[in-house]
């Protein structure tokens, strides 16, 4: 590892780790009615004539405890059929998780319920696997992760919903909890791009990492999602963009309507992996509307560059009509004072222990 490299990781380390402390976290339980503005709960659907009722590749009367694995039996159907709904009753899965392939209808039942049971070891231990696919659609999505299970788990991977590579992709009306790792994750583990991507209306709650991390995206869209009580293993926010690689892209990035609680981050963004010397210059685009944050140790944070001799991220980052309330240490905290990264920040309303003491215009 080259010596700025190394610098740069340990000084992101020292940045995150004054955002978020897990073993000072204290666990909040979600408001009811914040959950049901953003998470709507099943949402009915009338499916399509042609879809594919999983439970059919069951077993006659099939296991509705989720306790017998039917991984096997599932994803061979999946790969078979363009439009399945999810067994009406609570699966099993095991760390092989589902993988989703292109030009697919996934819907998920009024009691459907994906328990994964992992064990999370290690890369690409994703519970939902959207990889190299175009054309997906999830509706109703309803996943518990593996965070609670004896079994020993290793790493910080393990999403509810994990999107590599690929495009035209919707995710609508979900609920998400107790990931070993990620509640949902867009972008790439290999430099490549997810591009033309949805994910809206739902429900984060107790993702040991983030709730939502975007490392590789161009025109993303994340509306109405509430994340709280993301806790366990850096970063820790509600929704971190964190590009991993310098030939990744941060580009046409929305985020609307999203309400963060009691997360050690709000949304942070960190950009690090841009700031090289040898490349060339990156250019980002990030837009967040409309957005709330409860109870964070900081509401916004950036860690954009820190070395001003080599080519750093340029383009901008904008913040609209946001609410940041009651953070335990501040509503922003920033690496630097000088970033070549435009950050706008535009009708910002302040709180500190309930009582308004600042509105930005």
């Amino acid at each position: 590892m080259k010596i700025t490299l190394f610098l740069k990781t340990v000084f992101f380390c020292f940045f995150i780790s004054n955002i978020a402390n897990a073993q000072d976290y204290v666990y909040a339980t979600p408001p009811k009615l914040l959950v049901k503005k953003y998470y709507k709960g099943y949402q009915k659907y009338v499916f399509p004539k042609n879809a594919y009722y999983l439970e059919k590749s069951l077993p006659t009367n099939p296991n509705k405890k989720a306790t017998v694995d039917y991984t096997n039996k599932l994803q061979d159907a999946i790969n078979k059929y363009s439009v399945v709904v999810m067994p009406n009753f609570p699966i099993l899965i095991n760390s092989k998780g589902l993988f989703i392939p292109s030009n697919r209808k996934i819907y998920f039942n009024q009691n459907s319920i994906i328990l994964f049971k992992g064990p999370a070891i290690g890369r690409l231990n994703d519970i939902i696997k959207i990889y190299n696919a175009s054309n997906v659609k999830v509706y109703n999505a309803n996943i518990i992760g593996s965070r609670n299970e004896k079994s020993d788990q290793k790493g910080e991977w393990s999403a509810g919903i994990c999107i590599l590579n690929s495009s035209n992709i919707e995710i609508n009306n979900f609920q998400i909890k107790d990931t070993w790792g990620d509640g949902v994750f867009v972008g790439s583990e290999d430099g490549n791009v997810s591009s033309n991507v949805v994910v809206k209306n739902g429900f984060i709650d107790r993702a040991r990492r983030d709730g939502i991390s975007i490392t590789s995206a161009d025109n993303l869209l994340v509306d109405s999602v509430f994340i709280s009580n993301t806790f366990g293993t850096l970063p820790m926010s509600g929704i971190q963009i964190e590009p991993s690689l310098h030939k990744e892209t941060i580009k046409n990035i929305n985020l609307s309507n999203i309400y963060t609680y009691n997360n050690p981050g709000g949304i942070v963004v960190n950009l690090q992996s841009f700031s090289i010397k040898k490349s060339a210059q990156k250019e980002v685009a990030i837009k967040v509307l409309n957005y709330t944050d409860e109870g964070s140790n900081y509401s916004f944070g950036t860690s954009i560059n820190d070395d001003e001799s080599i080519k750093n991220p340029m383009g901008t980052i904008t913040i609209s009509n946001a609410v940041f309330k009651n953070p335990k240490k501040d509503f922003y905290w920033k690496n630097s004072s000088k970033y070549e990264v435009k950050v706008i920040f535009n009708k910002i309303k302040k709180y500190k222990n309930n009582e308004l003491i600042n509105t930005n215009d």
